[in-house]
């Protein structure tokens, strides 16, 4: 076998190789679960896990306009939220069961260098969190009260 033809041969093996890794990932950052207020419906990425709660969307450069993070507890509580490594501004619904409880709009990205994060909570305990980008509760004219459909992916 002539060299040419190695070097094709490790060339296609590696494009195969790459295409699966890129659509692997990509499928896997696509949020699957749904939240729907008010007839509007966001694509959402949940975060279950303790590790996955701390995560939330610090250290990613925006968020496209009608994705979120849903934020799910397994116990009802007043959890409080900052927007510690958070790179935009955010609306925060505080969610209990399919109701929604409190809102916090358009709270700040923190500042360069910022050490003392201000904490958001919910005036009632609830059991979920969505977060999207800053301006989309005034948009879609979310207001206390307003009734939640979640669809969790499995």
């Amino acid at each position: 076998m002539s060299v040419n033809k190695i070097i094709i041969i490790f060339i296609v093996i590696l494009l195969i190789f790459f295409g699966v890794l890129y659509f692997q990932f990509s499928k896997n950052n696509v949020p699957k679960s749904k939240v729907t207020i008010n007839s509007h419906t966001f694509s959402v990425n949940s975060a279950t896990t303790s590790a996955q709660q701390q995560q939330g969307l610090s250290g990613i450069k925006s968020l496209p306009q009608d994705q979120g993070m849903l934020f799910v507890f397994d116990t009802t509580a007043k959890y409080p939220f900052w927007m510690k490594g958070v790179n935009f501004p955010l609306d925060i619904i505080f969610i209990r069961d399919t109701k929604v409880v409190s809102i916090v709009q358009n709270a700040p990205a923190p500042k360069s260098g910022e050490t003392d994060f201000p904490t958001y909570q919910p005036t009632a305990p609830v059991n979920k969190v969505l977060e999207i980008n800053a301006g989309l509760v005034k948009k879609y004219d979310i207001k206390q009260n307003d009734e939640v459909t979640i669809k969790l992916a499995q």
